[in-house]
């Protein structure tokens, strides 16, 4: 993305290229959204198995862990919106 951002002014090919390969990764952390929620879900199933914690420290692992599954989807609505931004981009360009 970085090389086509510089070659821009002669050749939008580089830079789609590189949104694509982006857009690859976007759909990648979309798609594995329900995997962390899973993840964070079995983590408490596990730590309340075990006894691992008592009573009070369950509500702050499970605050922890679901806060923990959220920074994905923050990180998913960040990877849209850089998506969309560079897809603009390459609109802008192409109309040259």
């Amino acid at each position: 993305i970085l090389i086509g951002a510089f070659m821009v002014n002669y050749s939008v090919i580089p830079l789609t290229i590189g949104v694509v390969l982006f857009g690859l990764t976007t759909i990648f952390s979309v798609i594995t959204l329900p995997v962390e929620y899973d993840a964070s879900n079995r983590a408490l199933a596990w730590i309340k198995s075990k006894n691992v914690v008592n009573d009070r420290e369950y509500d702050y692992a499970a605050d922890s862990l679901k806060w923990a599954a959220r920074t994905y989807v923050v990180a998913a609505i960040g990877s849209i919106a850089q998506l969309l931004y560079l897809l603009g981009m390459i609109s802008g360009r192409s109309d040259d």
